[in-house]
Protein backbone atom coordinates (compact mmCIF):
# COMPACT_ATOMS: atom_id res chain seq x y z
CA UNK A 1 0.00 0.00 0.00
CA UNK A 2 1.34 3.45 -0.93
CA UNK A 3 -0.16 5.31 2.03
CA UNK A 4 2.06 3.85 4.79
CA UNK A 5 5.45 4.70 3.17
CA UNK A 6 4.22 8.17 2.23
CA UNK A 7 2.99 8.87 5.76
CA UNK A 8 6.17 7.56 7.37
CA UNK A 9 8.44 9.58 5.09
CA UNK A 10 6.40 12.74 5.52
CA UNK A 11 6.03 12.47 9.29
CA UNK A 12 9.81 12.17 9.56
CA UNK A 13 10.18 15.59 7.91
CA UNK A 14 7.31 17.37 9.71
CA UNK A 15 9.67 19.15 12.11
CA UNK A 16 11.56 21.99 10.51
CA UNK A 17 15.20 22.01 9.57
CA UNK A 18 17.20 25.20 9.01
CA UNK A 19 17.69 24.58 5.28
CA UNK A 20 14.12 23.55 4.54
CA UNK A 21 12.03 25.42 1.99
CA UNK A 22 8.89 26.39 3.90
CA UNK A 23 6.89 28.05 1.13
CA UNK A 24 5.16 24.99 -0.34
CA UNK A 25 5.01 21.21 -0.44
CA UNK A 26 3.59 18.89 -3.10
CA UNK A 27 2.74 15.21 -3.13
CA UNK A 28 0.67 12.80 -5.17
CA UNK A 29 -1.39 9.92 -3.86
CA UNK A 30 -2.25 6.87 -5.97
CA UNK A 31 -1.35 9.05 -9.01
CA UNK A 32 -4.98 10.20 -9.03
CA UNK A 33 -4.79 13.07 -6.58
CA UNK A 34 -2.23 15.82 -6.34
CA UNK A 35 -1.97 17.67 -3.02
CA UNK A 36 -0.19 20.98 -2.46
CA UNK A 37 0.24 23.04 0.69
CA UNK A 38 1.25 26.68 0.38
CA UNK A 39 2.01 29.06 3.20
CA UNK A 40 0.25 32.40 3.28
CA UNK A 41 1.23 35.49 5.19
CA UNK A 42 -1.58 36.80 7.39
CA UNK A 43 -1.46 39.83 9.63
CA UNK A 44 1.60 39.34 11.84
CA UNK A 45 2.09 35.63 11.20
CA UNK A 46 1.49 32.72 8.85
CA UNK A 47 -1.28 30.41 7.71
CA UNK A 48 -1.62 27.80 4.98
CA UNK A 49 -3.78 26.75 2.07
CA UNK A 50 -4.35 23.16 0.94
CA UNK A 51 -5.01 22.41 -2.73
CA UNK A 52 -6.29 19.15 -4.17
CA UNK A 53 -5.78 18.83 -7.92
CA UNK A 54 -5.07 22.58 -8.06
CA UNK A 55 -8.40 23.45 -6.39
CA UNK A 56 -8.16 25.36 -3.12
CA UNK A 57 -9.88 23.20 -0.54
CA UNK A 58 -8.75 24.65 2.81
CA UNK A 59 -7.52 28.07 3.88
CA UNK A 60 -6.31 28.16 7.47
CA UNK A 61 -5.49 31.70 8.60
CA UNK A 62 -5.00 30.86 12.28
CA UNK A 63 -3.80 27.99 14.42
CA UNK A 64 -6.62 25.47 14.79
CA UNK A 65 -7.76 24.12 18.17
CA UNK A 66 -6.46 26.96 20.34
CA UNK A 67 -8.87 29.62 21.50
CA UNK A 68 -8.75 32.95 19.69
CA UNK A 69 -7.19 33.88 16.40
CA UNK A 70 -3.46 33.25 16.67
CA UNK A 71 -1.38 32.93 13.54
CA UNK A 72 1.56 30.54 13.23
CA UNK A 73 4.77 32.23 14.36
CA UNK A 74 6.85 30.81 11.53
CA UNK A 75 6.27 29.91 7.93
CA UNK A 76 7.65 26.41 8.61
CA UNK A 77 5.15 25.83 11.44
CA UNK A 78 2.29 26.71 9.10
CA UNK A 79 3.62 24.43 6.37
CA UNK A 80 4.10 21.51 8.76
CA UNK A 81 0.56 21.81 10.05
CA UNK A 82 -0.72 21.88 6.46
CA UNK A 83 1.33 18.74 5.68
CA UNK A 84 -0.30 16.95 8.59
CA UNK A 85 -3.74 17.94 7.30
CA UNK A 86 -2.89 16.38 3.93
CA UNK A 87 -1.62 13.20 5.60
CA UNK A 88 -4.89 12.92 7.50
CA UNK A 89 -6.83 13.42 4.27
CA UNK A 90 -4.81 10.67 2.58
CA UNK A 91 -5.59 8.37 5.52
CA UNK A 92 -9.29 9.11 5.01
CA UNK A 93 -9.85 11.33 8.04
CA UNK A 94 -12.60 13.74 7.10
CA UNK A 95 -12.64 16.37 8.27
CA UNK A 96 -8.84 16.28 8.73
CA UNK A 97 -8.89 17.89 12.17
CA UNK A 98 -5.72 19.00 13.93
CA UNK A 99 -5.66 18.19 17.62
CA UNK A 100 -3.98 19.95 20.51
CA UNK A 101 -1.64 16.95 20.79
CA UNK A 102 -0.72 17.30 17.10
CA UNK A 103 0.37 20.88 17.77
CA UNK A 104 2.38 19.80 20.81
CA UNK A 105 4.03 16.98 18.83
CA UNK A 106 5.08 19.49 16.14
CA UNK A 107 6.47 21.88 18.81
CA UNK A 108 4.00 24.55 17.71
CA UNK A 109 2.23 24.58 21.06
CA UNK A 110 3.71 24.03 24.49
CA UNK A 111 1.96 21.73 26.96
Amino acid sequence: MIVAPLILSTISCINSTPTENCTSWDTTHNTDLKFRVETIQVDSGWGYAVYVDDKKLIVQRHIPVIEGFHQFDTQCDALHCGKLVVLKMIKGEMPPSITRQDLIDMNILKQ
